[in-house]
């Protein structure tokens, strides 16, 4: 994905940057600034005068969402290779999150992490890192159960 995510700013520069295709292009980049703990409860909606609306599961996570705002919205607009975004909103709208995860590979339902634990994993830059701090929470928390 992130071999993918290099190539949107040559890519978009050579397409005839319709609304759609910059949408699509802002999403597939969202996904991957994202990462997959937030994916995993955010859906873009839409873009509209360089607003992109957000949606998410909870109040809880709008509002850790909201402090890292700056940081996603540069993420996201060095990912295009542009300056497309000026602003993220992030709007609480569990029924418009789509179903990204919820199992895991070997079909067994996942149990979701705390949100501060998924929102303060997410500033780890390494992802491995991240993935393993994450897994050892979630061990850690299925134990107590």
């Amino acid at each position: 994905m992130k071999a993918f995510i290099s190539t949107l700013p040559g890519v978009f520069d050579a397409m005839d940057g319709s609304d759609q295709v910059r949408d699509a292009f802002i999403f597939a980049a969202w996904r991957n600034v994202a990462g997959d703990q937030v994916f995993s409860r955010t859906t873009p909606l839409f873009v509209e005068e360089k607003r992109l609306v957000i949606a998410v599961t909870d109040k809880t996570w709008k509002r850790n969402l909201e402090t890292l705002a700056s940081q996603l919205l540069f993420k996201l607009n060095d990912a295009i290779g542009k300056s497309l975004i000026n602003f993220i909103e992030f709007r609480v709208s569990p029924a418009d999150i789509l179903p990204h995860v919820g199992r895991t590979a070997d079909g067994v339902d996942e149990l979701p992490l705390p949100v501060e634990i998924e929102v303060s994993a997410s500033a780890i830059r390494n992802d491995e890192l991240r993935e393993t701090v994450l897994k050892a929470a979630a061990n850690c928390l299925s134990r107590r159960k």
